[in-house]
């Protein structure tokens, strides 16, 4: 690789906010102070800091690069690349490192110090955002409830009176653009970070099978949703559409859902695997392997086949990198990654078994406990989600079947009324004050041109409710997403139900309504 000329381009992608590369940095902070127990030396350490799959990696890799090919002293090479850094965290932890090299600090006490200050850090501001979620999605839930009074109130007017099909239409792009906005500011306040793994071996089964199901039935889903909505009106082939895709998406949802609960399982019971292995190579002077032939798998969970897989494999003499390597995709899991790198080379490069299981339990429980303070909250949010949307698309289903069943009554009432009869004009001549110049012998002429109870045409009406619906699902789906996080292939898991309930609502309504009303 040409460090020189790679490395400015690919500092200038990695984000300038600390919030996104906040995970990344404590990652690599915990990676370093494991390495330092080992007694390896900067530029070591630097070596394998930039061999890490993480985005502030190449930071490290520019220092050693510049370091190595361009002869710069490292405290210049710290300097350097601190000036092409966006990120204010990223740029000031740079020249902090260029200061302490300068002064003679001690690297393994100044990566350890500023470990445990990241990791208060990144702690502190996990849980504001956390709080932040929480009361966004609170104000979410009722924006959603005051737009969607909005559309209602505006379709109960159209009953007294002809608001004008542009005033429907404005008042479902108003309702879009809130909505819209509510969506990107609980993605912008939600907690940014990775959670699953995968490499090129492969991935776990059930997220597979996510994919699978998504590449394969969504497309046939969308496809029969978009022949078979025309054969019904407006209102039951957009609920057929929503059926259709609804119905395609729920096995990607399912198996993304599992795939999602398997790995907090998984990391929540990391932090014991991590210690345990640490604790008892230190309490025996044995290495990695010695501690895993050891350790009591039963007590460890849902890791307890994955660590009888990794101690198959390593019984059988294979690279120690395959059987690791191998661990991580079966686990799926972005901590199980970064935690088993951390442990392995920390024992191998001669770190202490007992401190680097120590440094690494740390790590991984901190970023346990604030997963789990976030799952609260978006779980609260995601349950929510459903029965509100299920209440506003019902509202809004129900609110215009009332207004097209008085449409309806009006129409058979004018034609009652025999539309000229005088006795319905002079009725309607002595209650309503008519505006001079207007010569009116029929009731529908006369209320067409006041404006009041007159008969109208509501399929512009009724499309933008249909858009109103389908924007309330889209919204809702990624609200819960982005609320939750974690992998992308959630996206079917909330979307599907969502869908499942728009359809059964713009179906079931219109069959039910005139059994309502004719009762």
């Amino acid at each position: 690789m040409n460090y020189t000329k790679s490395s400015p381009k690919r500092i200038e992608k990695v984000s300038s906010d600390n919030g996104v590369i906040g995970y990344d940095l404590l990652s690599i902070l915990t990676y370093m102070s494991v390495l330092t127990t080992g007694g390896l030396t900067r530029e070591q350490i630097l070596i394998h800091c930039s061999r890490q799959r993480l985005k502030t990696a190449i930071f490290f890799e520019s220092v050693y690069a510049m370091a190595k090919y361009m002869g710069a002293e490292y405290t210049s090479a710290f300097q350097m690349v601190a000036e092409r850094a966006r990120a204010s965290r990223i740029k000031s932890l740079l020249l902090r490192f260029a200061a302490a090299i300068s002064s003679g600090e001690s690297e393994a006490e100044f990566i350890d110090q500023e470990t445990r200050a990241e990791s208060e850090r990144y702690t502190n501001e996990y849980e504001n955002a956390v709080e932040g979620l929480k009361k966004w999605t609170d104000a979410y839930a009722a924006i959603l409830v005051s737009v969607t009074l909005i559309m209602v109130v505006s379709l109960v007017s159209t009953m007294m009176g002809n608001l004008g099909e542009k005033f429907i239409m404005l008042m479902g792009l108003t309702l879009f653009c809130i909505t819209t906005i509510g969506v990107y500011v609980i993605y912008k306040v939600a907690p940014t970070e990775a959670t699953t793994y995968s490499n090129a071996e492969g991935m776990p089964m059930h997220r597979r099978l996510a994919r699978l199901s998504l590449f394969i039935l969504a497309p046939v889903g969308l496809i029969s949703g978009m022949l078979l909505a025309p054969k019904f009106d407006l209102l039951t082939g957009s609920g057929v559409f929503f059926l259709c895709v609804g119905v395609s998406l729920l096995p990607a949802g399912v198996f993304a859902w599992l795939d999602d609960l398997n790995v907090s399982k998984l990391d929540d019971m990391l932090p014991t695997f991590v210690r345990s292995v640490g604790n008892v190579a230190g309490a025996a002077n044995i290495d990695i392997w010695g501690a895993l032939s050891r350790i009591d798998t039963k007590s460890m969970g849902h890791l307890e086949p994955h660590i009888n897989n990794l101690r198959a494999r390593l019984r059988a003499n294979l690279p120690n990198d395959q059987c690791w390597e191998s661990f991580r995709k079966e686990t799926g899991s972005d901590l199980v990654n970064r935690c088993s790198h951390m442990l392995v080379d920390g024992m191998r490069f001669g770190g202490k078994a007992d401190v680097v299981g120590a440094r690494c339990y740390e790590f991984s429980q901190n970023i346990v406990q604030s997963r789990a303070k976030r799952r609260l909250t978006s779980a609260t949010f995601s349950f929510l989600t459903l029965p509100l949307h299920s209440t506003m698309v019902f509202v809004l289903v129900f609110v215009l079947q009332i207004v097209a069943t008085f449409n309806t009554e009006l129409t058979d009432a004018y034609a009652a009324t025999g539309y000229g009869s005088q006795q319905s004009v002079e009725f309607i001549r002595s209650n309503v004050d008519i505006p001079e110049g207007l010569s009116i012998s029929r009731p529908d002429e006369l209320a067409a041109d006041i404006g009041l109870f007159a008969v109208q045409d509501l399929t512009m009406v009724t499309f933008t409710v249909v858009m109103v619906v389908i924007t309330l699902t889209v919204a809702n789906a990624l609200a819960a997403m982005f609320a939750a996080g974690g992998s992308g292939l959630k996206i079917a898991t909330c979307f599907s139900p969502l869908c499942l309930l728009s359809g059964g609502i713009l179906i079931g309504i219109p069959l039910l309504a005139p059994v309502i009303f004719a009762s």
